[in-house]
Order: C-alpha cells, then structure tokens, then sequence
C-alpha cells in the first residue's frame, strides 16, 4: 500500500494513462484515415 501513497507512484500512473490515452487516439486516427493516406500516397507516387 505503500506504493498507492507514494508521490512518484501518481506521476508514473498519470503518465501511462496519457501515454495510453495517446496511443488510442492515434490508433483511431489511423483506423479512420489510413485508406485515405494510402490513396492519397499512391496518387503523389502515380504522378511522379
């Protein structure tokens, strides 16, 4: 319990739930417009 009390516990606990938080956002982003990116790469790269 004494980990639970500890201020260094808290800042590691905070920081993994935004570093978790960011990750899932990312993810989702990349679920929502990753056919978009891969169209939009393939018409630069079928222009060039």
């Amino acid at each position: 319990m004494r980990f639970l009390r500890s201020k260094a516990a808290i800042e590691t606990s905070e920081v993994a739930v935004i570093i978790a938080v960011v990750v899932l956002v990312a993810y989702a982003a990349y679920q929502l417009l990753g056919s978009r990116i891969a169209e939009v790469v393939r018409d630069v790269a079928g222009r060039l």
